[in-house]
């Protein structure tokens, strides 16, 4: 005789970039393992393919991991957590002085979108700009074994939707990655920081942590944002 199957829980959540609504179980025990074995790697790379492979496996609604903007897989990521083994999250943080290692119990439903919109529209002179979009899980290359740097600069590269000079514009299909990272490096340092805080201020989860260290007494202030601190 054959055991009976588990049916799982549905749920709902609407994602807050793009607005879409989303159902989703909670994860499997099977699931639960491999992201606990992502997240003592430490690894971002790892991390972030393991949420990806456990979102494809929990989500009904069809849709497409990679095209959709990276917070809002946070925020779906943190959802489908909170569900699963509930809305507490068991850290350790560094305290800035002494390094002593600090628990804290974040509030996981307290999470907040910083939802500040920064504006897409970015003028390098007098007659050439740019416009840029939200990046995506598809704009994060998870094999990629370059430096944190040059990551960092893929990751501007592929957030910049048109380039316009003058009367004529270019958009992505115009452009190949050799040709924008040309362009990209061609800026001075006051245009490259304009694509930069684009980039720092686009919606993300953020929560601020303030703590007595157990060690030397010094106050802390943290502010986790991103897959890898709510992991």
């Amino acid at each position: 005789m054959a055991l009976p199957i588990l049916e799982a829980n549905r749920y709902t959540c609407e994602l807050p970039i793009t607005k879409k609504k989303v159902e989703y179980r909670a994860f499997l025990v099977k699931e639960q393992k491999h992201l606990l074995i992502a997240g003592e790697s430490e690894d971002n790379t790892i991390i972030n393919r393991s949420v990806v492979d456990l979102l494809q496996s929990c989500v009904y609604t069809d849709l497409n991991l990679k095209e959709i903007p990276i917070s809002d897989v946070e925020y779906l990521f943190v959802q489908i957590r909170v569900k699963s083994v509930g809305e507490t999250s068991d850290l350790l943080l560094s305290c800035t002085k002494c390094e002593e290692q600090n628990e804290q119990v974040i509030d996981l439903s307290k999470l907040e979108m910083n939802m500040t919109v920064p504006d897409p529209h970015i003028k390098l002179n007098e007659t050439m700009g740019l416009y840029m979009t939200y990046p995506s899980m598809g704009d994060v290359d998870m094999d990629d074994n370059s430096s944190e740097t040059e990551q960092v600069f893929k990751l501007m590269a592929s957030c910049v939707e048109s380039i316009y000079d003058g009367e004529e514009v270019y958009t992505r299909d115009d452009m190949n990655p050799k040709e924008l990272s040309a362009f990209i490096d061609s800026m001075n340092t006051d245009q490259f920081s304009e694509l930069n805080e684009y980039i720092t201020n686009i919606p993300r989860l953020e929560h601020k942590v303030s703590y007595e260290c157990k060690s030397c007494g010094t106050h802390n202030e943290v502010v986790l944002a991103g897959l890898s601190d709510f992991f």
